[in-house]
């Protein structure tokens, strides 16, 4: 099943346990033995050699909707690190032991919430080793020693967060979102003004979320944004450009570049216009570690999803690449790609530059929602990947398959064809674009008669 844990509509007092079997819930499938006629770099249909089944273990999500006066206990694993709570009343959610990763608590229009943090780990833990039945606890960060550990609150009243060490209290804070300067404003209500609860500098801090006009155009990917990191985000461009301004001055030309990149010319090249030999190429908004550090993450989901797409598992494979996704909107080049898919950017056949490939983790997800019959959604990733990297035919390919299945023979057919034209030796693709002939062959006649 899909693993997602909702528990609503209850009221105690009283005690819920999602105790520590179900990070051992399970679903074992066996290798692969499906023939594919050709294998592309990092697609999830290439033939995987597998000596022995794939296991993922774990709930995907947990969601608390609609509970008052109730203690809901987690001591299992979240593949998501991910916990809703909305309209609840009168509830401690406590986060327990080292098989509980929850990373991100989303919490709205709630009274009275205690969330509890006890010894359990962060989002980036790394085990020391396996766990077995003398071993002791294998946590070697815990929650709210990564920045990315936190949250997210609106319109809940009576925020009690805290964090325990071996059954002491660690850190502990309090919010309220009236209390803490929530305001209406036009037509959204105090209620949908967004906080954020993390530690900062080894302390709690509930700080406001920045609205798309507060934060003045400047973005960090994904996740919301602070006034904090806002002033540090543009501190850093600034001490960059400082920094290359000192460095180079004299020497070379700073102009725009795409995808948010800076282009630093040489001093022959910026007088007589030329752009052929350039220097360097930076960002002004990441380093090279954390874009590095940004493209691992994305890779390791990626793989993930690759893995349970192969095991057939095609629901928790999209939950993997739609992951990967949104960590790739964190890398500084997100703005470009985004123009690019919403139509901003400039329309060719041509690869589309990028510090990571997204047109295949969209492929592949494609191939999921394909086989899950969600074709509307297939479309849409094929054909987003398709503009991202025309030449690369998996996506090409899954638009058309897409289209097929949604009885648009005629798009299909020009999809197809164009997949054909990367590959005119692909079997696959040859078979798919005479069926889709043949359908549309036959829908003809059947408005003819």
């Amino acid at each position: 099943g899909k693993r997602v844990i909702n528990v609503c509509d209850t009221r105690g007092p009283g005690k819920i346990v999602l105790t520590q079997d179900l990070s051992n819930l399970e679903s074992a499938t066996p290798s692969n033995t499906i023939l594919q006629p050709k294998s592309f770099k990092d697609d999830a249909e290439n033939k995987e050699q597998m000596t022995k089944p794939t296991i993922h273990r774990g709930i995907i999500k947990l969601n608390l909707r609609n509970l008052h006066q109730c203690t809901v206990i987690v001591k299992c694993k979240i593949i998501t690190g991910t916990v809703e709570i909305s309209h609840c009343k009168d509830v401690t959610l406590i986060v327990q032991g080292d098989d509980a990763t929850v990373v991100t608590v989303q919490a709205d229009l709630c009274t009275n919430i205690d969330i509890q943090f006890h010894d359990s780990p962060s989002g980036k833990n790394i085990p020391l080793r396996v766990r077995d039945t003398t071993s002791g606890p294998t946590t070697t960060l815990f929650w709210g020693q990564d920045e990315d550990d936190r949250i997210y609150h609106a319109g809940v009243s009576k925020l009690r967060v805290s964090t325990y060490r071996d059954g002491f209290v660690d850190l502990e804070t309090r919010a309220d979102y009236l209390e803490n300067g929530a305001k209406a404003v036009g037509n959204a209500a105090a209620e949908e003004v967004q906080f954020v609860t993390s530690v900062v500098g080894g302390e709690f801090a509930t700080e406001k979320v920045l609205t798309a006009g507060e934060a003045r155009g400047v973005k960090q990917g994904a996740r919301p944004m602070t006034e904090r990191e806002l002033k540090v985000l543009e501190k850093k461009k600034s001490q960059i450009e400082e920094a290359l301004d000192e460095k180079l001055k004299g020497m070379v030309q700073i102009k725009d570049g795409p995808n948010g990149k800076v282009k630093v010319l040489s001093s022959k090249e910026s007088s007589d216009g030329k752009d052929d030999d350039v220097v360097e190429e930076v960002y002004a908004s990441a380093t090279k570690e954390e874009i590095d550090g940004i493209i691992s993450s994305v890779e390791e989901q990626k793989a993930k999803g690759n893995e349970a797409f192969t095991s057939g598992e095609y629901a928790q494979a999209v939950l993997y690449y739609t992951m990967a996704i949104d960590r790739a909107a964190e890398l500084p080049d997100a703005t470009s790609v985004t123009e690019k898919l919403s139509g901003g950017g400039s329309s060719c056949s041509s690869k589309f530059e990028q510090l990571f490939p997204r047109h295949i983790v969209l492929s592949n997800r494609s191939a999921c929602f394909l086989k899950l019959g969600h074709h509307e959604k297939a479309l849409k990733d094929g054909t987003d990947a398709e503009l991202l990297d025309p030449t690369y035919v998996k996506g090409v390919f899954r638009k058309g398959l897409a289209l097929h299945a949604m009885g648009r023979y005629q798009e299909a057919i020009k999809s197809l064809s164009s997949a054909q034209k990367v590959e005119p030796k692909n079997k696959q693709i040859k078979q798919a674009l005479q069926f889709a002939e043949v359908r549309m062959t036959q829908e003809m006649r059947k408005r003819m008669r």
